[in-house]
Parts: structure tokens; C-alpha cells; sequence
């Protein structure tokens, strides 16, 4: 379907309205590309040595895989069918359940898992350059963690260049920042194997288990389904660029969601085998120097090709925002999207990697609700019927997702109720589960599942009590959308 708002409604700029079909010029397998080099980042082996403490490498790679597949079908089902069918990007998306003005909250989950992702990458990326410099004699311990912020920095730098070239930077790395990463790992695999063996791999015992196999092995899988959770922001910036949501489906569920586990594994292997969890020690302890300066390379490779896909759709976000956004270049919102990253980055890089277990717990708890009323409000409200693409972009009161002063009551109670049902399910802060159900359910599921919930009966709701804002969720504006 190809929609465009007509010019006679809003003056918008161009990079803010939906993507015309005959711009859609991405085929799935550059699509399954940027999904694989954004995906195969530093988390993965982050993860990996997580997933070590409580599982073996068969259970590891099955929770894995399992956590990664259930937690990028969700976000596919919340982002794909409305992303490819009008060509908007994530957070425009959020207006309908959240309202005009609730769309900044919408635009803080993306940010909030964007910045925080994309941050952990380049504070990885600069530490990977100090590391290898030291290997080979060119820099002291005293000077490590200057070059590394000074890497960092020119590393953020260089990706910001490459955002203001728009989606030609994004078609064109992504195949052979993919193709490195698949290389790479295929090494790692080889040299842990041939060191160790596969029984050696197979028979190594989990780090730190609980006595509780259950609870160990959905430890895991709550891991990989809220870091899946992470690519919700991502997902409409990218498979808007595809022409229809069959062309997006595989190619995002094998890049964001089976990929970046099987990578994990890499990690989980070589955590289980030396009994150090931090790729930059076991590396080295199997393969010696020159495969340290290797894994830092692919560390390196594959953060560059991660954050340049947060970044380009951190900014695209952003601009869909009245007021910076659109009153400000490409190129300048590119900069306002970075000036945070850069301050981190400078200021209290340690404060922020060393928390990434906490982060992304809270990407569970903020993000899962969203899924979930996202899907509830395509699926079983039917959304997809009553879309009013030009009212995304109508200001105020003209928007037919005016709702109450600007936010859609629903949305925002589904959103409390989701985030406090994670809460009373796992503390986010100490990652300690609060109910014993945790060992059946996860805690970010049952936040999907309550926030869709209390979205729909909220809604439904809200439309007996007030049944104009039910006229307005039917109204499909005709006259200034065209439709080919």
C-alpha cells in the first residue's frame, strides 16, 4: 500500500512522512543484513557470559535461541505489519494507543533502549582499540582508558558522518559488516573446538547455577526476550524500507532474533570452558594474542554496523517530533541524537557498562508493555481497518488521537499496569524474582500479556463512556490521504 499525506495538510518535512512504495527500495536480503550487523554486537557476548552462570552449552543454546525467537516475534508482530503497510517508523507509530502528545513517551522507550544500546557499543568499541594497541606495545596501562574515550568519541563521530548519507550508508555496510561478523564467528567457533574439543564444550558445567534447573534455565530465557526487546525501536526505521511484510518477516526474525543468540553462544561456549565470563580473558587464554587482536576486531566491525542502524533510527525518531524535529536539518537532529552518547561517553562511561544486566531488565519492564498494546490494538482492536495515517501527523486537536488532552487514557494505564505486573514478577534492579511463577512465565511476558489486556479493556471502556473518541478511532480521514 502506498499512502502519502497530502501537502495541502501539513507541512512536514520530507524525511518525517511515510515512505512511498516506489522508495521502498530495499530487497530482503540487504534487509536480513542490517538485521544480522545490528544484531551481532557487543550484547551478544555480553549475554553469552551471562547465560553461562546458570546453563550448560546444549541448555544455554536452546534457552537462547528460544528467548531470542518468542522475544523478536513479539516485537515483529507489534512493529511489522504497521511499519511495511504505511511506511512509518516506530515511534510515529505509538500515536494511535498513546496520543498526540503521549507520542513523547513512545519516543522515550525508543531513545531510552537506543542510547543506552548504542552507548554500551561504542564504550566496547573504544575499549577493543585500547586493548589491541597495548597488545602490540604502542600504548601503557596508564593511557588505556584515555585512548579508549578518545576512540569511543571518534568512533561515534565517524557513524554520525555516516547517518546524515541516510538509508545509502546503512544498504551498503550492512552486507559486509554481516558477512565479517559471520566469518569471525566461524573462527571463534573453530578455535574453541579445536582447543578444547566438543566434549569439552558439552561437558562444562555452568558457573554459578542456582539449585533450581527451572528457574536457571528461564533466567536465560528472560534475558534473551527482554534484550530481543531492545530491536523495537529499531524495527520501523528499518522494514519500512521493504515493500511488504512478507519480505520483512524472515529476514528480521533471523537477523535480530536467531542470529544474534547463535552468536551468544560463541560466548557462552568459550565462559563455560575457561570459567571467565568476559570475552576479552577467555579469548586470549585459547587462542593467545593474535586471537585477541581477532575477537577485538569483530567486536569492533560489529558494533560500528550496530550503532549505525540505532543511530540513523534514533534520528529518525526524533523527527517525528513537531517541534525539534521538525524544525531542524537532518544533519542537526543527527547531532542532537549524539550529544547525549558523547556526554556518557566522556563523562561516566564505567557508571553505565558496568550496569548493562539492569538495563536491560528495564527494557523488559518498559518496553514489553508496549509490545503488547501495540499488537492488541492491530490484531483485537483491528487497527488496521481504521488507520488514519494523516492524523499521525495533524497537530493538536485536528488529530483524530487527540483523546484527552493529548493522550489516549488507555494507553498509558496499560502501560503502568504492564510495568508494575514485571515488578511484581522480577526486581528489575537486583534481577532477583519476586513470585515463584517467574520460573514458568518470565517476567517480561506476563507484561506483554497484562499491558495488551488492560489496553483492550480500557479501551473498549473508554468508548462506552465517551463514545465520540470511538467515532474518532473509526474515522479514516479520506480526503488528504491518496492511496495507490
Amino acid at each position: 500500500m502506498d499512502v502519502r499525506v497530502s501537502p495541502k495538510t501539513t507541512s512536514i518535512p520530507r524525511s518525517s512522512l511515510p515512505l512511498p512504495l516506489g522508495e521502498r527500495n530495499w530487497s530482503s536480503f540487504v534487509l536480513g543484513t542490517v538485521c544480522t550487523s545490528t544484531g551481532v554486537a557487543t550484547w551478544a557476548f555480553v549475554i553469552g557470559g551471562s547465560a553461562a552462570l546458570y546453563l550448560n552449552a546444549r541448555m544455554g543454546l536452546i534457552a537462547m535461541v528460544a528467548g531470542a525467537l518468542i522475544g523478536q516475534l513479539l516485537v515483529t508482530l507489534a512493529t511489522t505489519p504497521v511499519s511495511t503497510k504505511f511506511g512509518i517508523e516506530t515511534t510515529v507509530s505509538t500515536k494511535p494507543q498513546l496520543g498526540v502528545r503521549g507520542i513523547y513517551i513512545g519516543l522515550f522507550l525508543m531513545l531510552f533502549n537506543a542510547i543506552g544500546w548504542n552507548t554500551v557499543l561504542m564504550i566496547f568499541f573504544g575499549r577493543a582499540v585500547a586493548s589491541v594497541l597495548d597488545i602490540f606495545g604502542l600504548i601503557g596501562d596508564s593511557s588505556r582508558y584515555t585512548v579508549s574515550v578518545v576512540s569511543s568519541v571518534a568512533g561515534l563521530i565517524l557513524i554520525g558522518v555516516l547517518v546524515t548519507r541516510g538509508t545509502r550508508s546503512l544498504s551498503k555496510t550492512g552486507p559486509v559488516i554481516a558477512g565479517s561478523i559471520v566469518l569471525l564467528a566461524a573462527w571463534l567457533v573453530y578455535i574453541l573446538l579445536r582447543t578444547h574439543g566438543v566434549s569439552g564444550v558439552a561437558d562444562a558445567a555452568p558457573l554459578e547455577p542456582h539449585d533450581n534447573r527451572l528457574l536457571n534455565y528461564t533466567l536465560v530465557v528472560e534475558m534473551l526476550i527482554a534484550g530481543t526487546f531492545g530491536w523495537w525501536g529499531y524495527m520501523g526505521g528499518i522494514v519500512r524500507m521493504v515493500s511488504g511484510a512478507r519480505k520483512a518477516i524472515l529476514p528480521t526474525m533471523l537477523g535480530l532474533g536467531a542470529a544474534w543468540a547463535v552468536v551468544a553462544a560463541v560466548s557462552l561456549f568459550g565462559a563455560l570452558v575457561t570459567g571467565e565470563p568476559d570475552p576479552t580473558v577467555w579469548v586470549p587464554e585459547i587462542a593467545g594474542q593474535v586471537g585477541a587482536v581477532i575477537v577485538l576486531i569483530f567486536i569492533s566491525f560489529a558494533n560500528l554496523g550496530s550503532t549505525l542502524v540505532g543511530v540513523y533510527v534514533s534520528t529518525l525518531a526524533v523527527k517525528q517530533t513537531q517541534s525539534l524535529g521538525r524544525s531542524l536539518s537532518w544533519g542537526r537532529t543527527v547531532a542532537l541524537v549524539l550529544a547525549p552518547m558523547l556526554f556518557i561517553l566522556i563523562f561516566i562511561p564505567n557508571m553505565i557498562f558496568d550496569n548493562v544486566p539492569i538495563f536491560m531488565a528495564f527494557l523488559g519492564m518498559i518496553t514489553g508493555p508496549m509490545v503488547g498494546v501495540q499488537i492488541a490494538d492491530w490484531f483485537i482492536l483491528r487497527r488496521r481497518a481504521h488507520m488514519s495515517v494523516s492524523s499521525l501527523y495533524l497537530p493538536g486537536r485536528a488529530s483524530n488521537y487527540w483523546y484527552l488532552r493529548g493522550f489516549n487514557p488507555a494507553g498509558v494505564l496499560a502501560l503502568i499496569a504492564g510495568s508494575s505486573t514485571y515488578m511484581l514478577i522480577m526486581n528489575p534492579y537486583t534481577l532477583i524474582p519476586n513470585s515463584p511463577i517467574f520460573a514458568y512465565t518470565t517476567a517480561s511476558i506476563p507484561a506483554v500479556l497484562m499491558g495488551g489486556t488492560v489496553y483492550v479493556l480500557a479501551s473498549r471502556a473508554m468508548w462506552r463512556l465517551f463514545p465520540h473518541t470511538h467515532t474518532q478511532y473509526q474515522n479514516h480521514r479520506q480526503f488528504d490521504v491518496e492511496a495507490s
